[in-house]
């Protein structure tokens, strides 16, 4: 399966992941740069990264000349590769489970607005560097 990060629009990676052939999105050199650990970060190199964009890849980053970075050189669960608790804010460490029980449990939250007061998800400004799409 494969999914469609926001903010992907324009973006679609001109390289497929060399492990699963899924076409991915480009991916910010800031943003791969502050996700990965430290003993991959040593082994960047100045080319295009790209997202893998299939959520049974164990593969996040991958580059233009083949270089992949799998789940374990990154230092944030990857959402959409992960089960639940997900990370739907990266920059408040805000998971889907805190926002349904705001909706669901305590039902405090019936809009977008609501969510960002109660939780602070999408109110953050560092996606660049703590979102792995950088989005």
């Amino acid at each position: 399966m494969t999914h469609e990060v926001c903010g992907g629009k324009g973006r679609e990676a001109t390289t497929a992941c060399p492990v699963c052939g899924t076409r991915g999105q480009k991916v910010p050199d800031i943003t791969v740069a502050s996700l990965l650990n430290t003993p991959a970060a040593a082994s960047l190199k100045a080319i295009q990264y790209n997202l893998c964009l299939s959520s049974s890849c164990n593969v996040v980053y991958y580059g233009d000349n083949g270089t992949v970075f799998t789940k374990e050189n990154v230092r944030v669960p990857v959402w959409f590769k992960e089960e639940s608790p997900r990370i739907i804010c990266y920059c408040n460490n805000v998971t889907d489970n805190e926002i349904l029980a705001h909706i669901v449990t305590r039902q405090c939250c019936h809009s977008l607005k609501d969510i960002r007061e109660h939780t602070g998800a999408n109110a953050g400004h560092d996606c660049l560097t703590q979102n792995p799409a950088g989005t």
